[in-house]
């Protein structure tokens, strides 16, 4: 597959659903919480209910889209993911905002695992990370614009629309995608799908101390990053008494910084490959979650400060991301379905863990969402390091 321009627009908004159906109902968080009479903690744990769904189910469609190729499981996932949507936009109850939410995660993991893997179908490694950097440029656009409309669809309708048009942005999605996307995977080199080789080809990867080790750094700078979206709707709105019209543009500063960071990356990253940028770019987020650290000490430091040290922790994700995946592929053979499978759900099961510890821990201030933050950010940064130098040892022997 060659990547044209129409392509890479398409696979930024199958890789933008997910970043659209966590952000443009953030700025409604208070606002279902009082719609539906339940407590806004337990609001955001519906963000946890998705996360957690779309991280293990993704260990299932990795193998099968090895076993039956891409387009068959991103279709009927987006057409799940419409049904999802459809479903919380004609909500009146928690519990059925729940069910909604979880059939939404569905649909969202089978789009997620193919992404990656049609990408790396064929292509080498750098040129896989100079890809991606190119996809997320265009998905970095669905955590920017997302808040905002959500913000804006709040002001002039009510919250249910917003899932209305994660619904029509999912069948929009299958259009453009049959129209545009060929298939990747060739018959002749898929594999079989049963349970048992898919948990015997896990078990190795497993094994495979290199390849978990740039999934777990992975796992935990998402954590970080899940921790941040989290929060900060009740950080920004409730504490520092933000305008929810206007949330959407101070996460969106942190989604400026990816998008720069993705055009460094898709600039340099064939020059100087893409291990060198990420052993360096793993630096910025742990500046960032040791001045987390030390803003928690303070009873109510300036917003800027939060904002500032958010966007300097979330914006390599611009380069990360590519990187550690490149890193964890480079080590793990041919079945590229169930290595972005089994790295979409450490992601995503770590980040919705982080969102669980947030709203345990939550006691009407900053300090959870920083704490959790800085957290993952320094065990990311040593889990890289670590791995980074283990790697380069048993490549010399």
């Amino acid at each position: 597959m060659k990547l044209t321009f129409p392509i890479v627009l398409v696979l930024g908004l199958l890789s933008g659903l997910t970043p659209l159906a966590i952000d443009a109902y953030l700025p409604s968080i208070p606002t279902i919480s009082k719609s539906l009479n339940t407590d806004i903690g337990l609001i955001q744990m519906t963000l946890s209910i998705y996360l957690l769904v779309f991280a293990f189910l993704q260990i299932l469609f990795g193998p099968i889209s090895d076993a039956i190729g891409r387009r068959k499981v991103v279709v009927g996932g987006l057409a799940v993911f419409a049904v999802g949507s459809f479903i919380c936009a004609l909500t009146q109850s928690y519990e059925l905002l729940l069910v909604g939410r979880a059939i939404q995660a569905l649909g969202g993991a089978a789009v997620a695992v193919c992404v990656p893997a049609l990408v790396k179908d064929s292509m080498s490694l750098n040129q896989f990370a100079k890809a991606m950097s190119m996809i997320m440029l265009v998905m970095a656009l669905a955590p920017l614009a997302a808040p905002i409309i959500g913000g804006a669809i709040l002001t002039i309708l009510n919250w249910h629309y917003i899932f209305v048009l994660l619904g029509i942005l999912a069948i929009l999605s299958i259009v453009l995608f049959l129209r545009t996307i060929p298939e990747t995977l060739p018959p002749e080199k898929r594999t079989a799908f049963s349970f048992s080789n898919a948990i015997r080809n896990y078990i190795i990867l497993l094994k495979n101390r290199s390849v978990m080790g740039f999934i777990v750094a992975s796992a935990f700078y998402f954590a970080g990053m899940m921790s941040f979206i989290t929060g900060c709707s009740f950080v920004y709105i409730e504490i520092y008494g933000v305008d929810p019209a206007n949330f959407g543009f101070l996460v969106g500063v942190n989604v400026i910084a990816m998008m720069l960071a993705s055009t460094i990356n898709g600039r340099y990253v064939e020059k100087l490959g893409t291990e060198i940028l990420t052993k360096y770019a793993i630096y910025i987020p742990l500046a960032a979650s040791i001045c987390m650290i030390i803003l928690s000490f303070f009873d109510r430091p300036p917003l800027w400060t939060i904002i500032i040290t958010s966007m300097s922790f979330m914006g390599p994700m611009g380069i990360l991301g590519g990187g550690f995946m490149a890193g964890a592929l480079k080590h793990a053979g041919n079945n590229n379905g169930s290595v972005t499978a089994l790295a979409g759900t450490s992601r995503f099961a770590f980040g919705a863990l982080s969102g669980v510890v947030i709203s345990i821990l939550h006691n009407g201030t900053f300090v959870p969402m920083l704490g959790t933050i800085a957290a993952c950010g320094i065990i990311a940064f040593v889990c890289l390091k670590v791995t980074v130098r283990y790697a380069e040892s048993t490549s010399k022997q």
